[in-house]
């Protein structure tokens, strides 16, 4: 079977990034001969695959004077939102990736078309790829955008439902995928996220401990609540002074203006700057608590990552994610939820909520603390569960559905 795999991102970086590299790479297991479509800027290079399998579209170049449109408005990367582009820009877009989109239909004659993210890219690859099978995947910041410019929406985005079948992360996507493409239910299919089993695994033991170490890793900036985390883990430390926490990320000039000012002179918290994935999975393995406070998360990948390193968590009420680990895991006391305060505009908080909700955040991760300093151990049946969510175990799913929608 030859399958593309396309996104309008770069292939790193973020969730659907890393979501797209991991499942070329299990994919190579069952034998598949495969080409990447992908966006590319500055001196990326794609290295899962060969120079003639690649189809890169080149932003901040003559073609493309402007930076990667990015499907959450602040990326780890330079790049252009959606909801600031100006028809001109639109076109200059459309026209790039319609030419590589042509360009790998007569190239590489796929006989499935793996789309990532149900927006303007997947919906132009429908049209052109009329007699390919075609699946895209939802990673939930394509709602977002779509809720938050139902205009580009209408305009741009109007083909989906000439999928053969949509790939959800999670049950909850699946009437959201109703109400805002119109995707017809019997062609969506939850799949899950996953995570790499090679570079995410527990230590063989942990002990009792006395000092604590907490992380939080994702982009820092105001949608994902770590502001907020701080003033938590200030609360924290007063009861408990053992307690340290990393905050992992690369601010821009104006959050880390904004998280230096909260930090103070607090000496328990220190920002962390790591710049690969296999850097990461070795720095959290001894860690004891990963915290995701986020307003608004696809699924909260990393969040399974640190789980399946031995980690407790505690995070945000995240439905997709809730979905996906389910009750055994959730009850488990391995992850706390923490109710969200009220959203507007997809993954902003109500102001008069958030006094709470740093209460309530605080209080989750003291539990969290307590579990760790009596030396609470991670169950292996629960360990077990979460080894369901590894990449191989979501690619051989993938495949399994790649095979029938083929027949």
């Amino acid at each position: 079977m030859k399958i593309l795999h396309a996104i309008a991102q770069l292939p790193c970086g973020t969730g659907s990034g890393i979501y797209y590299n991991n499942v070329i790479e299990e994919l190579k297991k069952h034998g598949h001969e495969q080409a990447a479509l992908f966006a590319c800027q500055d001196d990326y290079e794609f290295g899962l695959l060969e120079r003639d399998a690649q189809y890169p579209v080149y932003f901040k170049s003559e073609r493309i004077p402007f930076p990667i449109a990015g499907m959450s408005d602040v990326m780890p990367y330079d790049n252009t939102v959606y909801g600031g582009m100006d028809e001109d820009m639109l076109r200059i877009w459309r026209n790039a990736f319609d030419k590589t989109l042509k360009q790998a239909k007569s190239e590489f004659m796929p006989d499935v078309v793996f789309l990532h993210h149900l927006w303007m890219l997947t919906s132009m690859a429908v049209e052109i790829f009329d007699e390919q099978v075609k699946i895209g995947v939802c990673h939930n910041t394509d709602i977002r955008q779509a809720e938050q410019h139902p205009g580009m929406k209408s305009k741009y985005v109007t083909n989906l439902k000439y999928l053969n079948a949509v790939f959800s992360l999670s049950d909850s996507q699946k009437q959201k995928l109703r109400d805002v493409f119109g995707v017809e239910q019997n062609k969506v299919t939850t799949i899950g996220g996953g995570f790499n089993q090679k570079l995410f695994y527990p230590m063989n033991a942990k002990k009792k401990k006395d000092i604590i170490r907490v992380i939080y890793a994702a982009k820092i900036e105001k949608s994902k609540g770590v502001f907020e985390l701080v003033k938590a883990f200030k609360k924290l430390n007063k009861v408990k002074s053992n307690v340290y926490l990393d905050i992992i990320g690369s601010p821009n000039e104006e959050n880390a203006h904004t998280l230096a000012s909260l930090i103070g002179t607090a000496k328990n918290i220190a920002v962390v700057s790591i710049k690969s994935q296999n850097a990461l999975a070795s720095y959290i393995r001894d860690k004891d608590i990963f915290v995701m406070p986020s307003y608004f998360e696809g699924l909260g990948l990393m969040a399974i990552e640190c789980l399946a390193s031995g980690l407790r968590v505690v995070s945000t009420e995240i439905e997709a994610l809730m979905s996906l680990l389910g009750d055994n895991v959730n009850s488990s006391g391995v992850i706390e939820y923490v109710k969200l305060p009220r959203i507007y505009d997809t993954d902003k908080p109500f102001e008069e909520d958030i006094g709470q909700f740093v209460e309530n955040l605080s209080v989750k991760l003291l539990t969290q603390v307590e579990r760790v300093e009596k030396g609470d151990g991670f169950p292996q049946e629960i360990l077990s569960e979460i080894n369901k969510h590894s990449w191989s175990c979501v690619a051989e799913r993938i495949n399994n559905e790649f095979l029938r929608l083929c027949e």
